[in-house]
């Protein structure tokens, strides 16, 4: 079987400008309350967990603010590698790359930086860029769809559209809000060419 050459590994695609849109991870993508509780009750079958509905996560499980040194060496490469996506997610992302530039945006300290990376590359997420920042108002991009209100609102108050993944612990963001990935794209076009469609339909009607 002949080897392929070289140069045609390293062709460069053609330059497409597409419209920029930043992805959180954790809360939007992949499912990390989900697989804490999931490691969790591992060790500690017999305990009684109850619905997260912030990010005090000390109050819903009963070992409090232990379940932050749970979330150490040993237990947190589990908890971030063998998290689910949240159902379509990663199909939505997918379903759109070819119509907009997918930019991962995600808060990570550095115990879980690697697990992130190895995450992204096991699910195929089509991104060619990641950042990991707490400063996500920073990162050049149309739009943000967060879990995060503290992130939602600095971004949004650099006049750019920030979307809520509609979370048991944002309830206090009265943005826009939506309750999947792919909703979020469909907003972002909204948001792009909505006027223009107004304006065609008008046309079509004169």
């Amino acid at each position: 079987m002949a080897k392929p050459h070289k140069d045609r590994l390293d062709i460069k695609p053609p330059r497409e400008k597409k419209p920029r849109v930043l992805i959180d991870l954790d809360g939007v993508v992949r499912d990390f309350v989900g697989s804490l509780i999931r490691v969790y009750k591992k060790v500690y079958p017999e305990h009684d967990i109850l619905p997260v509905q912030s990010r005090e996560l000390e109050k819903y499980f009963p070992i409090g603010e232990k379940v932050y040194q749970f979330m150490a060496p040993g237990y947190i490469e589990d908890i971030m590698e063998g998290a689910e996506p949240y159902p379509g997610a990663v199909e939505a992302l997918n379903r759109w790359e070819n119509d907009f530039e997918i930019v991962v945006v995600t808060a990570q300290p550095a115990i879980t930086r690697a697990s992130t990376y190895l995450w992204i590359g096991k699910h195929r997420i089509p991104t060619n860029e990641v950042h990991i920042s707490y400063y996500k108002y920073e990162i050049d991009g149309i739009a943000l769809l967060d879990d995060f209100v503290d992130n939602l609102e600095e971004f949004a108050a650099t006049g750019r559209l920030a979307v809520c993944l509609d979370q048991p612990w944002n309830q206090r963001w009265k943005g826009p809000r939506v309750k999947s990935v792919d909703e979020f794209f469909r907003l972002v076009l909204e948001h792009l060419y909505g006027d223009q469609r107004d304006r065609e339909r008008v046309g079509d009607l004169a």
